[in-house]
């Protein structure tokens, strides 16, 4: 089941937006990530967070909707509240949007919720206009266009005999550490690029201007 939980950060635009919940199952208004269902006249399925963002209008226009409501002093973000109740609802795929922009607090912590969803094994990818973020922890073949941007990091501890396969900048039995600018700006010159190493968690980045 996949379920789009829209956030409080950086609203996506209209068109990642239809696309991404034109096959969702289940659609989660996390905070004032309902204004973006009511700009698009959009219903989602429930409006949960402490609400200090959202627009009272927006989230009064749906009547029929379910609405939680949390207290400003808790140990959650509306984020997070946002993944546990997509959890719980059975979701085995979530895209996270608006989960990216100008509080790098969230951001970092939105990332977090990668990492809960690969222990889950739960397939979760946070995405915006520029951005498309997942982890992995095993070896993987990736699509992309001839010229397309991916970049690479070590998510928490190194990890061990990393190597790149059929990209512009191939490299082998490298020991990845966070923040490695080597594995920055990568680019595919085919359909697919093939990674793979043998211990820890890489975070994968598809990015574009």
């Amino acid at each position: 089941m996949k379920a789009v939980i829209v956030a409080g950060g950086k609203a996506p635009n209209k068109d990642l937006f239809l696309c991404e919940i034109e096959d969702a199952d289940y659609l989660i208004a996390a905070d004032s990530g309902v204004n973006v269902f009511y700009k698009y006249n959009v219903e989602p399925n429930v409006i949960l967070g402490d609400f200090d963002s959202a627009k009272h209008e927006a989230i009064n226009s749906f009547k029929e909707v379910e609405i939680v409501k949390f207290k400003p002093e808790k140990d959650f973000t509306d984020s997070e509240l946002a993944f546990k109740n997509a959890i719980e609802h059975g979701a085995d795929e979530i895209v996270l949007l608006g989960c990216t922009g100008t509080r790098l607090d969230h951001t970092v912590a939105n990332i977090g919720l990668l990492k809960r969803a690969l222990d889950l094994n739960i397939k979760a990818i946070i995405k915006d206009e520029n951005n498309c973020i997942f982890l992995v922890s095993k070896g993987v073949e990736l699509q992309g266009s001839h010229g397309q941007t991916i970049s690479f990091q070590a998510f928490g501890e190194s990890v061990r005999n990393f190597y790149i396969a059929d990209a512009k900048y191939p490299l082998y039995d490298y020991n990845l550490q966070f923040g490695d600018g080597r594995t920055v700006s990568n680019e595919f010159i085919d359909k697919s690029i093939k990674i793979d190493f043998s211990a820890g968690i890489v975070m994968v980045i598809y990015s574009n201007d």
